[in-house]
């Protein structure tokens, strides 16, 4: 009688730790999240900030700040700050206001860009066609209908 082997697809899989690991999954994802910070900041027109400590030996730090990590940690701090401003709140509310608004600006024109644009393409596409047309037109005509005079070209 033959054995069968057993099913090596069943085998739990062990769960390996260590630090070379953890190096190559933040050496692949910290862009990602970099990415992911920046595009919620330009949607949401928040301020973010993003610092990391590398997990290798060498313990580099990586940052991300939208409009600056320094701006970011100035505001936070002083909101939390026992001796916090108005003025300084003030200004800065009202740099916000502006960047939203410059950002809006860049919205509409990037949508008028696009419009323009694909309307010049239709545009382009009927001009080629109506060329076309009168091409075809000489081509279909009976020149038994032209004199002498119709069928010589311009000098």
């Amino acid at each position: 009688m033959v054995k069968c082997r057993p099913h090596t697809s069943r085998k739990m899989i062990g769960v390996k730790c260590g630090n070379k690991v953890r190096d190559a999954c933040f050496s692949r994802r910290h862009t990602t999240i970099f990415n992911k910070a920046n595009e919620l900041a330009i949607l949401c027109g928040v301020m973010v900030a993003a610092v990391f400590v590398s997990p290798n030996a060498n313990g580099g730090i990586f940052s991300f700040g939208y409009p600056s990590v320094s701006t970011v940690a100035n505001r936070f701090l002083a909101d939390h700050a026992a001796s916090s401003t108005s003025v300084s709140n003030s200004t800065q509310g009202g740099r916000d206001v502006e960047i939203r608004e410059l950002e809006r600006e860049e919205r509409e024109l990037t949508e008028q860009l696009q419009a323009s644009t694909y309307q010049n393409k239709l545009l382009q596409e009927a001009i080629a066609a109506l060329d076309g047309g009168r091409m075809m037109q000489l081509l279909r005509c009976d020149f038994a209908e032209f004199g002498p005079k119709d069928l010589v070209g311009p000098r």
